[in-house]
C-alpha cells in the first residue's frame, strides 16, 4: 500500500479480498466446457469492485491448468468510436486466431472479410482518427484498414464466410477465450456494439468469451436501446453470469487502516478509541469496494501533506471521507461554521426537537432519509457541540479541542477546509520552536517581535495568536521552558500591548494583557505548588517592563486583598504567590514607578494614566508624591500635552437602526472620550484645565500637540454635559 496504486492483482498471493476461490471456480467452468460454440460468461460487479483482478486470477489458473487454451485480450476501452470498436474487435480476434489458421488461407481470409463486411466498409475510410491515440495506434489502424479493405468482395454472404471460418476452427482442435474487460469504461452505446459483435459473429466453434461489466447499469442501457426486450437481450447472449462476491468489510477496513497507520507514523500517538470511533462511524461505512479504499487513500495522502502537523489526524481523515463520498454534507459543514460551532448554546430545552429538524435539513438535506441517523451520529463525533441539538444533553466546548487542533474548535476549523493553516492560529512548527527547551530568551523575543509586525485574521497581530496557542498548550510546556517563555514575554510586554489586538464591541476577543495573564496561569496553575509558583514567577518578573510588573504584582496582591469587598481571598490552588512575595512585588513596583518619575519616562510610557493611578494606589501616605510630580509637570507645555494624551481615551458606538426597519451601522464609530474619573486625586482639576486652555495659544507646541489638547478639552466638556 506504499503508493496506493489502483492496479489489479495478477496472482493469488496478492489476493486480500477472498477473490481467488471465486476466480478458480470460473476457470474450472471455462475448462469444463468440452465443445464450446461461442459460449459467453460474464462477471458482474459495480465499478471498482475488483472485476479486473478476478479476470487476472482466472487467467492465472487457466495458464496453469489449461495449457491448450489460448487467451485473446480485447482492450475495448482503448477504442474511441463505435466504428473503431468493430474494427478493433476483428483485429484482435484475427491476431489471436491467425496462428492456428495460418495454414488455411481461405479460413484466414474469411475472418478478415467477415470483419470488413460487419464493420461496414463505408465507415472504414475515416476510422484512422478514431481507432487508437498515438503513433503506434495510427500504424495499427492503417494496417488494419489495408488488410480489411483488400478482402472486401461483393457477393460473399456473411453466413458463408462464418461457415468457412467455423470449419477451420473445428479442425484446429484448440480452444480460445476472448476476454473483454472494462466495459464500464465505455459509453452505453459503445458497450452495445460489443454485445452486438459477440452476438452476431461470436458463435464460433472452440471460441469462448469472458465479459466483465456492471450488470445493473448495463441492463438499464440495453433497456433504453431495446425497450421491448430489456434485460432479455443480454440473456440471449450470456450463458453463465457470476456475481462478484462483496469483499468482506473487515478486509476493506484493515487495508484502509494500514494506509492511515502509514500516514500517521510520524505523528504523536493518537487515542485508538477516539480514532476508532470516528473511523467506524464515518470512514468504514463509505468503503464498499477496493477502489473506494484506493480512492480515499490517494486523496488523503495528497491533501494531508501541507497541514499534517496542524490538524487532528482522525478529524482530517473523517472530513476528507465526507468530501470524497458525501460532498454535499462536506459543503454544508464548510458553509455553516458558526451554526455548528455554536449549536444549541442559547436554545431552551423545549426547542430541541425543532432545532434538530433545522440542523438535519441544513446539513443532511442532500442525503437519503435512511442515512440520517447514521450521519447525525457521525457529525456529533466530529462536532460534540451538535449533541446540543441532536442528542438530549448539553455540551460546551473545552480548551482541549484547541490544544488537539480539532475541527470543532473555532481556532482550527478553517484549516480543514483551506488545506493551509487557518489565519486564526499558528502552525505547529512555530509552536514547537517556541516551546523547544533549547531556545533562549532572546530567540523567543525575536520570534514574537517578528510576529508583532504581521497582521492576521480580524486585524489582529500574529503575536496575539501566538499567545492564544501557547495558552492552549500551557500544560504541555515544561516548567523550565515555561519560565523561559514568561521571562521573554514579560521583558517585552509593553511591545505587545497593541490597540489592534484589543477586543471591542461585538469583536470582544480580549487583549494581549489578558492573554499574558491567561498564559501565566495555564503554565503555572494546576501543576505546581504555591512555593514553586512563587519562585518561578519571582524570577520571571525580574526583567519585566514597568506596566507588566505592576499588573502582575497587583494580580498577586488581589489574590489576598480583593478590591471587591464582597469577594473572598483566592484559595491556595488559585494563588500566584505567597503573601510575603506579593508584598515584596508591590514594594518593588513602587520603587520602579518612582524611578520612572525621576527619569521623566513615566509620561512617555504606553499607559501613563494607569501608571499614575497605580503610583497613587501603592503610596502608603496618599497621593502626595503623584500630585507633587504632576504639579511640576503642569508647568511644562510638552508634559502638559502628554498628560492630556494620557487621559484622552476612546469609546465606540454602534447604531442599531431606527424604527420601521431603518438599517443600522455595519461598523463601529470611534469617539474621543475624556477618562477623568478620579483624576482629582492626582492633580488640581481647575489648574489643569486652565493650563490646557493657555497652552492652546503657546508657541512652544506644534499643531498636532495643540490638536490633542483641543480634542481632550472638547471630550471633557461633552462628558460634563452628559453627552458621553
Amino acid at each position: 500500500m506504499g503508493n496506493f496504486d489502483d492496479i489489479p492483482i495478477t496472482s493469488p498471493d496478492s489476493d486480500r479480498f477472498g477473490f481467488d476461490p471465486f476466480a478458480s471456480a470460473i476457470s474450472d467452468c471455462i475448462r469444463s466446457i468440452e465443445n464450446p460454440l461461442g459460449s459467453v460468461a460474464a462477471i458482474y460487479g459495480p465499478w471498482g469492485s475488483g472485476k479486473s483482478s478476478v479476470i487476472n486470477l482466472v487467467r492465472h489458473h487457466l495458464a496453469k491448468d489449461a495449457p491448450d487454451l489460448d487467451v485473446i485480450n480485447f482492450p475495448a476501452w482503448m477504442y474511441r468510436t463505435e466504428d473503431a470498436l468493430a474494427v478493433g474487435f476483428f483485429k484482435e480476434l484475427y491476431a489471436g486466431l491467425s496462428p492456428v489458421l495460418s495454414d488455411q488461407t481461405k479460413a484466414a481470409g474469411a475472418l478478415r472479410k467477415l470483419g470488413a463486411n460487419l464493420a461496414g466498409a463505408s465507415s472504414l475510410a475515416g476510422m484512422a482518427v478514431g481507432l487508437f491515440a498515438g503513433s503506434v495506434g495510427e500504424k495499427a489502424t492503417t494496417a488494419t484498414l489495408d488488410a480489411l479493405g483488400g478482402f472486401i468482395e461483393q457477393g460473399e454472404a456473411a453466413e458463408d464466410l462464418q461457415a468457412t471460418l467455423a470449419d477451420a476452427l473445428r479442425e484446429a482442435g484448440k480452444k480460445f477465450l476472448v476476454v473483454i474487460d472494462d466495459l464500464d469504461r465505455l459509453s452505453p452505446e459503445e458497450a452495445l456494439v460489443i454485445f452486438r459483435l459477440v452476438k452476431s459473429v461470436g458463435r464460433l466453434p472452440n471460441v469462448m468469451y469472458l465479459l466483465a461489466y456492471d450488470r445493473e447499469a448495463t441492463e438499464q442501457a440495453v433497456a433504453r436501446r431495446f425497450p421491448s426486450e430489456g434485460a432479455h437481450y443480454l440473456e440471449k447472449i450470456i450463458q453463465a453470469g457470476f456475481e462478484l462476491p462483496q469483499p468482506d468489510q473487515s478486509h476493506l477496513n484493515v487495508m484502509m487502516g494500514e494506509v492511515l497507520n502509514g500516514l500517521a507514523a510520524d505523528l504523536p500517538e493518537i487515542d485508538p478509541v477516539e480514532f476508532g470511533n470516528l473511523f467506524h462511524s464515518i470512514v468504514a461505512p463509505e468503503l464498499k469496494t477496493p477502489r473506494d479504499v484506493f480512492r480515499l487513500a490517494n486523496t488523503i495522502s495528497i491533501t494531508i501533506t501541507p497541514i499534517k502537523s496542524d490538524v487532528f489526524f482522525p478529524d482530517f481523515v473523517s472530513l476528507e471521507t465526507l468530501r470524497v463520498f458525501r460532498p454535499a454534507v462536506y459543503r454544508a459543514i464548510r458553509q455553516n461554521k458558526s451554526a455548528i460551532l455554536n449549536a444549541g448554546q442559547n436554545d431552551r430545552y423545549d426547542q430541541r426537537e425543532t432545532r434538530s429538524a433545522q440542523y438535519t435539513s441544513m446539513l443532511l438535506r442532500s442525503e437519503s432519509e435512511e442515512d440520517h441517523e447514521h450521519l447525525r451520529d457521525a457529525l456529533m463525533r466530529l462536532f460534540p457541540q451538535l449533541q446540543n441539538v441532536f442528542a438530549n444533553m448539553s455540551y460546551s466546548g473545552t480548551r482541549e479541542w484547541a490544544r488537539q487542533r480539532r475541527v470543532c474548535s473555532a481556532e482550527h476549523f478553517d484549516t480543514y477546509f483551506r488545506f493551509s493553516v487557518s489565519p486564526k492560529t499558528i502552525p505547529k512548527a512555530e509552536l514547537d520552536y517556541l516551546i523547544d527547551d533549547t531556545r533562549t530568551v532572546k530567540e523567543i523575543q525575536d520570534r514574537v517581535r517578528e510576529a508583532v509586525s504581521i497582521t492576521q485574521a480580524e486585524g489582529r497581530t500574529k503575536a496575539s495568536y501566538i499567545l492564544d496557542e501557547l495558552t492552549a498548550h500551557g500544560l504541555n510546556i515544561s516548567l523550565d521552558q515555561g519560565e523561559k517563555l514568561l521571562s521573554a514575554l514579560f521583558g517585552m510586554a509593553d511591545e505587545l500591548f497593541l490597540e489592534q489586538d484589543e477586543g471591542r464591541g461585538f469583536a470582544s476577543f480580549g487583549n494581549n494583557r489578558l492573554r499574558l495573564h491567561w498564559l501565566l496561569r495555564s503554565i503555572l496553575l494546576d501543576r505546581t505548588t504555591l512555593h514553586e509558583r512563587t519562585e518561578i514567577l519571582t524570577r520571571s518578573i525580574e526583567g519585566a517592563t514597568l506596566q507588566w510588573h505592576l499588573d502582575i504584582s497587583n494580580d498577586a496582591w488581589q489574590d489576598y486583598h480583593p478590591s471587591n469587598p464582597d469577594s473572598e481571598p483566592s484559595s491556595e490552588a488559585e494563588t500566584l504567590t505567597t503573601h510575603v512575595a506579593a508584598e515584596r512585588l508591590q514594594a518593588r513596583s513602587l520603587e520602579l514607578l518612582r524611578a520612572a518619575a525621576a527619569s521623566d519616562t513615566i509620561l512617555s510610557a504606553k499607559t501613563p494614566a494607569r501608571l499614575l493611578y497605580d503610583w497613587d494606589r501603592l503610596q502608603p501616605d496618599g497621593a502626595v508624591e503623584v500630585m507633587n510630580y504632576i504639579t511640576r509637570a503642569l508647568g511644562d507645555d510638552t508634559k502638559l500635552c502628554q498628560l492630556a494624551s494620557a487621559f484622552l481615551g476612546k469609546s465606540y458606538s454602534h447604531g442599531m437602526g431606527g424604527f420601521g426597519g431603518a438599517p443600522g451601522d455595519l461598523v463601529q464609530r470611534e469617539n474621543d472620550r475624556a477618562q477623568v474619573d478620579g483624576i482629582d486625586r492626582l492633580l488640581d482639576v481647575d489648574e489643569f484645565r486652565r493650563r490646557l486652555n493657555e497652552a492652546l495659544g503657546s508657541d512652544g507646541l506644534d499643531e498636532q500637540q495643540k490638536s490633542t489638547i483641543s480634542r481632550f478639552l472638547v471630550a471633557w466638556e461633552r462628558r460634563d454635559a452628559g453627552e458621553d
